[in-house]
């Protein structure tokens, strides 16, 4: 059974649906199990516990291997077809993730304003440039006395001598 993928794909964030979620919910109730049933059968002392993580498996998909392993187990479910799904899951989140990074935004710039304090603003909307938003950011830099970051895109910012106080 593939270990950890489960910790890596975040649903939460991501509008995606799990494969592994639903397909676990489906055979659960295929065996008339509630959610406090199958926690119970797992070996779950603190059902509530129990319930509140299968859920999170079940909706989102967010699992530790050791409780999937005991599911699979219970529920005599075929371990290559659940490590098919994981894969799946991942995939989707993965293609969701590029999409999402993809979409184009409005550059910010972002500066700190002390430590562990950073503060993100748009730029005004005359500024369309990137080297019109790279002078914006570093005029601002100097008069504040802050580091800041030219954010162009969600996959990259600019920081660097240019940019600081």
């Amino acid at each position: 059974m593939v270990k950890g993928l489960g910790s890596m794909i975040n649903h939460r964030r991501l509008k995606v649906k799990s494969y592994l979620g639903s397909y676990i919910k489906g055979e659960r109730l295929k065996q008339k199990l509630n959610t406090a049933q199958l926690a119970i059968k797992i070996g779950y002392k603190n059902v509530n516990k129990g319930m509140r993580r299968i859920s999170a498996l079940e909706s989102e998909g967010v699992f530790n291997p050791g409780l999937l392993k005991k599911i699979v187990d219970v529920l005599n479910l075929d371990a290559d077809f659940i490590d098919s799904l994981i894969r799946k899951d991942r995939e989707a989140c993965e293609e969701e993730y590029e999409r999402w990074l993809n979409e184009p935004v409005k550059m910010t710039y972002t500066i700190r304003a002390m430590p562990a304090i950073y503060l993100t603003y748009d730029l005004p909307a005359e500024i369309t440039s990137e080297n019109g938003a790279v002078v914006y950011v570093s005029d601002i830099a100097k008069d504040s006395k802050c580091m800041a970051w030219l954010n162009l895109s969600r996959r990259g910012s600019i920081f660097n001598k240019s940019l600081k106080y």
